[in-house]
């Protein structure tokens, strides 16, 4: 009886917490396909019409296919380097002996106390001088740099847990050091490595504070600050037109977050305990 108790409350928990997380979502998606007369009349309400309009309206009128290609030239470039420095940073933080390697680990870890906001200055008067106010580069390096610390320790954590049997053997077969991190390393690491992927592609595409900052024109605005194109005169919004936008922004969000779920959550407890 109690087990039945406690596996009832269980599901009701799990099923308001769904309803609570999904239900803005649901809504929203919903939204960008309502006209916009029942958003200004009846926002809450059940929706009465669904139109293509709104979507139609954002890519035909607007410059959202542009920064869009912007938050993904972006992201992929910003992604590559992440992946390709924090876990070649990881390997030899986590399998090479070399003195101060663990002085390295935690200066790379002091990035996560650091804010975004006591940078942004330092930034902006380094890439002023050296001409990269305006450009994807002054975006990229940020984001390289901030995301860099939590991806280092996740591959610092899974590494941890390699036995080095497995390298030792390579090097009897004749492996060099890259051969042992391409060929050992990285096909042992994949879940790591699509975790590391989907939890920064996340901020990377949702990037706002560098991309408001050192970035001023159309031609390179990504997606979060282009939102900001469908406030009219005196702050007046096309609604419909705002939540079709919005939603389209955060389509490869949920696409890479439902679609890698399982290797993350397998990413992220790879090395929680030594078998």
């Amino acid at each position: 009886m109690k087990k039945n108790v406690k596996k009832t409350v269980y599901w009701a928990v799990m099923i308001l917490f769904l309803i609570i997380q999904g239900y803005p979502i649901v809504w929203l998606i919903l939204a960008g396909f309502r006209p916009n007369i029942e958003l200004l009349t009846d926002p809450f309400g059940i929706p009465k019409s669904l139109t293509l309009e709104n979507f139609i309206k954002i890519f035909t009128q607007s410059n959202v296919v542009t920064y869009i290609k912007n938050s993904a030239i972006i992201s992929v470039i910003s992604l590559i380097f992440i992946v390709v420095i924090s876990s070649m940073a990881s390997f030899a933080i986590a399998k090479m002996k070399f003195a101060g390697r663990k002085k390295i680990y935690r200066y790379f870890l002091i990035g996560l106390t650091i804010p975004y906001a006591v940078t942004l200055i330092p930034l902006f008067t380094m890439f002023a001088k050296v001409g990269l106010i305006n450009t994807r580069i002054s975006v990229i390096l940020p984001l390289l740099a901030f995301q860099l610390p939590v991806s280092i320790m996740l591959f610092v954590n899974f590494y941890s847990f390699i036995p080095n049997e497995i390298i030792e053997a390579a090097v009897i077969d004749g492996a060099s050091i890259y051969g042992i991190y391409a060929k050992v390393i990285i096909p042992l690491s994949m879940n790591t490595i699509m975790t590391v992927l989907a939890m920064n592609f996340i901020t990377v595409w949702n990037d706002y504070t560098f991309s408001l900052v050192f970035i001023n024109s159309t031609e390179l605005k990504t997606i979060s600050i282009g939102l900001a194109d469908f406030i009219g005169p005196r702050g007046l919004k096309d609604w419909g037109a705002t939540y079709a936008a919005i939603a389209t922004s955060i389509f490869p969000t949920l696409v890479i977050y439902f679609g890698l779920n399982k290797k993350m959550t397998a990413g992220m407890t790879l090395g929680a305990v030594k078998s």
